[in-house]
């Protein structure tokens, strides 16, 4: 089989390789920061800001898995390892029946809040610092273009 060879395969090699570790070594810096600082991990964070940020602290199961690139099962264990802590509970969808929605219970919301300002700090320290401000827009726009060719050829799956 007939390896592909971008253009400019050298650089783009290259920056797939800094690319990789890079990001593997930023999570696994920001998770072991927020285990230390909140007792939570960066899945936990994620999910507390992804309905933080949504109307009324809820979305449906499957949107969910789909903003935390999560699988059915990864999601429902996530989310019980939170119900358990009191930050999540899980409600039925009344419209469908089938469906469910994990909504943010005021614990939750208690533990985002305690968590947001060291994260920030460790997000700045890791991450902003080392970027100068034209970084910003260059990188959305490699970032976002990736993103939509990713959803363009590989979509993700909504089903849960």
């Amino acid at each position: 089989m007939a390896r592909h060879s971008p253009a400019g395969s050298d650089d783009l090699q290259a920056a797939w390789r800094v690319f990789i570790e890079t990001a593997a070594r930023l999570q696994t810096m920001l998770d072991d920061d927020l285990r230390a600082t909140a007792g939570m991990s960066l899945a936990d964070y994620s999910m507390l800001l992804i309905l933080h940020e949504s109307e009324g602290g809820r979305l449906r199961m499957r949107d969910l898995s789909y903003r935390m690139v999560f699988s059915t099962s990864r999601l429902s264990y996530q989310v019980d390892a939170m119900v358990k802590r009191g930050w999540l509970q899980r409600e039925r969808a009344a419209e469908d029946r089938r469906g469910s929605y994990a909504v943010l219970t005021e614990a939750g919301r208690a533990a985002f809040r305690e968590a947001a300002h060291d994260h920030g700090r460790c997000v700045d320290d890791l991450f902003f610092t080392a970027l100068r401000p034209s970084d910003g827009r260059e990188l959305r726009a490699v970032m976002e273009r990736l993103a939509a060719h990713l959803d363009a050829t590989h979509p993700r799956n909504q089903e849960t």
